[in-house]
């Protein structure tokens, strides 16, 4: 699962004690992709136990998930893509941030193909993915990537009310269909 590429950047499996610096990835993605989101909101959320050190640790040891990084050639994490089985056949991306300086760069789009191909090796109907409906630039990245609009609901996060967009990718397994392939660069939200 490692590959280099032309931007001196390689993907491989996070480690556990690289959990500061992928909460640290997301917390600059939150950052620069939201806004709107208030910051004591976004606090809030950044500070729960989906983003705690220790559900990213736990995670790297996950044989049921996926935890991966982009890597510079010394071997810090640029980037980085989480993958959850779900209970009813499916995966789910739960993260996929990258450094906001590195954006464009083709490592979100390298880390969401892998998130893909390991949903796929699952034989997982699909993926879904979960974005706010307002980070207009990270829903053209998964629409670039054959991912479907199944949803639009309201998301509160405290106080404020937020429009989360939920999207689905077909994969090979059940039916059989491939899934749709393309390239661009996100920010998901987890």
């Amino acid at each position: 699962m490692s590959g280099h590429t032309s931007g001196g950047w390689s993907l491989r499996p996070a480690r556990a004690d690289e959990a500061r610096r992928l909460n640290e990835l997301g917390r600059l993605g939150w950052e620069t992709t939201y806004p709107w989101v208030l910051p004591h909101n976004r606090e809030v959320y950044l500070s729960g136990a989906f983003w705690s050190l220790a559900r990213l640790e736990a995670l790297a040891g996950d044989a049921d998930a996926l935890l991966l990084a982009a890597a510079d050639a010394d071997d810090r994490a640029i980037g980085f893509a989480s993958v959850e089985l779900t209970d009813d056949g499916a995966t789910e991306l739960t993260r996929l941030y990258v450094d906001p300086g590195l954006r464009s760069g083709g490592v979100g789009a390298a880390l969401f193909a892998a998130a893909r191909d390991w949903s796929a090796a699952r034989a997982a109907r699909c993926m879904r993915i979960n974005v706010f409906a307002d980070n207009h630039a990270g829903r053209r990245f998964y629409e670039r990537h054959g991912a479907v609009l199944t949803e639009l609901c309201p998301f509160t996060l405290n106080e404020q009310v937020l429009d989360d967009a939920w999207y689905e990718l077909p994969l090979a397994g059940a039916d059989g269909h491939g899934p749709a392939h393309g390239h661009a660069e996100p920010d998901g939200r987890g």
